[in-house]
């Protein structure tokens, strides 16, 4: 998937996060047509950089953090705060991203924003990444006859969750997927 469409976190209205790469999602970004609200992934990258060491001096242990960082710092010169002495200590840079959301159910894998296309299905909730991945799962429902396709690898149809392949939850589920695209 390199396309996800989402909620924009500024209007609240239709965003579409797009990534040329699926596999380097550093090089995604958000846009919203409503509100022209435009974001890349890589100004979500943080570093947190730390210096945990003892004075070359007196030997006390210097400790200094810096959460925030938008770069990566090599070393710095910290003064001892028991016997005043300034070094240059190596700092070690570890990445973080900063998201909205990320890591919650029905949220982008990117910026982790809340997924526009969601729907209830008898207290199961219905999601899709964005119009292509509705279309196919609405295909996949609608199918009398469901072939397997591959013998070597599962399809993304062949994953979805019980309560989408029954037969008996057909009706309500492709009446979900209708409400959806209309969204």
């Amino acid at each position: 998937m390199n396309e996800f469409i989402v909620d924009c976190p500024k209007c609240q209205h239709e965003a579409v996060i797009s990534a040329d790469d699926p596999y380097w999602p550093k090089n995604a970004r958000l846009a919203c047509n409503h509100c022209n609200h435009l974001e890349k992934a890589i100004d979500l990258i943080f570093y947190k950089v730390s210096v945990r060491a003892h004075c070359d001096n007196c030997g006390k242990g210097i400790n200094k953090i810096i959460p925030h960082s938008k770069e990566k710092v090599d070393g710095f010169a910290i003064s001892c705060a028991a016997c005043g002495a300034t070094r240059i200590y190596r700092a070690r840079n570890e990445e973080y991203t900063r998201s909205y959301g990320k890591g919650l159910d029905g949220a982008d894998p990117v910026f982790g924003l809340p997924l526009r296309l969601q729907g209830d299905v008898k207290g199961n909730i219905l999601r899709a990444y964005n119009r292509l991945h509705l279309r196919e799962i609405k295909n996949y429902v609608k199918a009398k006859l469901r072939e397997r396709q591959t013998t070597t690898h599962t399809t993304m149809v062949e994953r979805l969750p019980t309560f989408i392949t029954e037969a008996k939850n057909r009706e309500v589920v492709l009446k979900a997927i209708e409400k959806m695209e209309r969204l």
